[in-house]
């Protein structure tokens, strides 16, 4: 009953330990980690707000300064307008005045007839002097579209003749005649486009947003991206606004240049580092008390599987074999079967210790005991003596061919080649065989018997197979 009682409390301690002490340290993950969750989530939506509220403030910038640079203008237009014609002097005058106001204008242009006459300040944009604004290559298309719609066109950015890049504004001046308007030219004035940007906000260091900008219609192909990353409008999280610009309008999108601020991060962070240090306190306590019932008995193992196998290449060592020898025995004469023994001893591996040293030769006997654990039957014993000697059992073996085929696929495993670190090695082995129990009643005995055939294999040029005696003999009987 105490015997029962034990082997019942070491199964399920170890069911104890695996399913609850995990369980309550998730438990207590769980609950750090929702709240972890909800500070994140809190912290996005006020990082979002910010967001909003930085977007909006660019976009109100940028058509604000629109605006200034635009409506300055208008006095220029309705002079014109009104009297058909303005003299160099007087244009020069308040061409200077209206950019000193606003330090976004470029320049000043009026092009009767759409060929540009007049141009303040004329130093640097004498290129624009007698430029056919309808007929440009790149200019022309937004210069249609102002004459056909009779209202001022906003268009660019473009690369300005005179350098720099620039968001053109256009205005139409008509000549108020006796029946009706009548089309004179246009107003032209370039605006700053990277100053209109750094006065916007967005090349602002401390943002942290990444912008982009692009024309959806008017003047421009749709959806064309002059400002940023088309990255930037197709990321799941960016913010979307858009900017009336007279004619057409533009897109601005957003993105956050991190998910969230460093203190929100650090935040979380411990919160979630709290909540694993108390899960792995809660699963390690629990996991250390059910456990000390088991850490006996796992060491009594462990310390049998270290006496009973070779270190180096986790093979069975003598001992264990003087165990199975035994029960190979009583199984053998009690079933009438064979109980042959295979003693094999590597050739050539002495070079390999000399010539680079021992942990290489420690690598390829590792690699070589692999081989022989994969060749053998389920039924057969593999151990290691020592050095570079290795002993098989063969048990319900019915004939010579069957020890041959299993020595010829051994010494076949032997001969491919090893690599180890770059290095390739090819080996030999010569195999000694002693059968119970013509050869010998005991371990030691069959032992001794295959040890001196190996040594007549080698003898005989290595790298083969000798018996201890006939082997027909034992096989007939």
């Amino acid at each position: 009953m105490a015997y029962h009682f034990q082997m019942k409390s070491q199964s399920s301690t170890p069911l104890l330990r695996k399913i609850l002490a995990p369980s309550l340290g998730l438990v207590v993950a769980v609950i750090f980690f929702m709240m972890a969750s909800l500070y994140k989530q809190t912290f996005e939506e006020q990082q979002r707000a910010v967001q909003i509220e930085r977007v909006a403030e660019i976009r109100a910038n940028i058509e604000g300064a629109f605006n200034g640079a635009t409506n300055l203008t208008a006095g220029l237009v309705a002079f014109v307008s009104s009297t058909g014609e303005i003299s160099q002097e007087f244009f020069d005058q308040l061409s200077q005045s209206l950019i000193e106001q606003n330090q976004l204008i470029r320049n000043i242009t009026l092009a009767p007839d759409n060929v540009i006459r007049y141009v303040y300040p004329l130093a640097g944009n004498e290129a624009a002097l007698g430029l056919d604004l309808l007929n440009h290559p790149t200019q022309g298309e937004a210069t249609k579209v102002m004459i056909d719609s009779g209202s001022p066109v906003l268009a660019g950015p473009y690369n300005l003749v005179q350098g720099g890049v620039g968001v053109i504004h256009r205005v139409p001046i008509f000549l108020n005649a006796d029946f009706g308007t009548q089309y004179w030219g246009l107003m032209s004035t370039p605006i700053d486009f990277t100053a209109l940007l750094d006065l916007s906000g967005i090349n602002d260091p401390k943002l942290d947003l990444t912008i982009a900008l692009r024309s959806l219609e008017g003047t421009g192909a749709d959806g064309v991206i002059f400002w940023g990353e088309e990255a930037v409008f197709n990321h799941p999280n960016a913010l979307h606004t858009y900017i009336n610009v007279l004619n057409g309008r533009w897109e601005i999108a957003a993105i956050a240049d991190e998910d969230l601020p460093l203190v929100g991060q650090r935040l979380i962070l411990s919160v979630k580092l709290i909540g694993g240090i108390f899960a792995l306190l809660t699963t390690f306590m629990i996991w250390q008390i059910l456990r000390m019932n088991e850490r006996l008995h796992s060491s009594q193992l462990q310390y049998r599987q270290l006496a009973q196998h070779d270190s180096l290449t986790g093979l069975p060592n003598r001992i264990l074999l003087s165990d199975r020898f035994e029960q190979a025995v009583a199984r053998a004469e009690r079933n009438r079967e064979n109980l042959v023994l295979l003693y094999m001893d590597l050739d050539g591996f002495k070079r390999i210790n000399d010539d680079h040293g021992h942990q290489i030769g420690d690598l390829a006997l590792a690699e070589i005991a692999k081989r022989f654990r994969n060749t053998i039957r389920g039924s057969d014993s593999v151990v290691r003596m020592g050095g570079d000697e290795f002993i098989v059992l063969l048990e319900n073996v019915h004939n010579v061919d069957s020890v041959l085929t299993i020595s010829d696929k051994l010494l076949k495993s032997v001969s491919q080649p090893i690599e180890i670190n770059s290095l390739e090695f090819t080996l030999g082995m010569s195999i000694g065989v002693a059968c119970f129990p013509n050869d010998g009643l005991t371990l030691d005995q069959l032992i001794t018997a295959a040890d001196h055939a190996m040594y007549q294999a080698k003898t005989a040029g290595k790298n083969q197979i000798s018996w201890s005696s006939d082997p027909n003999i034992y096989f007939a009987r």
